[in-house]
C-alpha cells in the first residue's frame, strides 16, 4: 500500500497546481485528474473501513 499513499501525495500536489492554474489546464486533463483522484480516494477509503463492533472485540 505504500504506492497508494505515494500516489495520493502526488495527486495532492497535482490538484494544488491545477487549482492555481485552472484556466491553463485543458478540460480532458482536468477530467483525467478528477477521475484518478476519485479512484485513489476510493481505494484509501476501502483500506480505511472501520472494523465492525464484533470484530473489534475479537482483537
Amino acid at each position: 500500500m505504500p504506492q497508494l499513499h505515494a500516489r495520493g501525495v502526488e495527486l495532492v500536489v497535482e490538484l494544488l497546481d491545477a487549482s492555481e492554474h485552472f484556466e491553463s489546464f485543458p478540460p480532458d486533463q482536468i477530467k483525467k485528474l478528477l477521475r484518478e483522484t476519485s479512484f485513489v480516494l476510493g481505494q484509501l477509503l476501502i483500506r480505511d473501513i472501520p472494523a465492525s463492533p464484533g470484530e473489534a472485540a475479537a482483537d
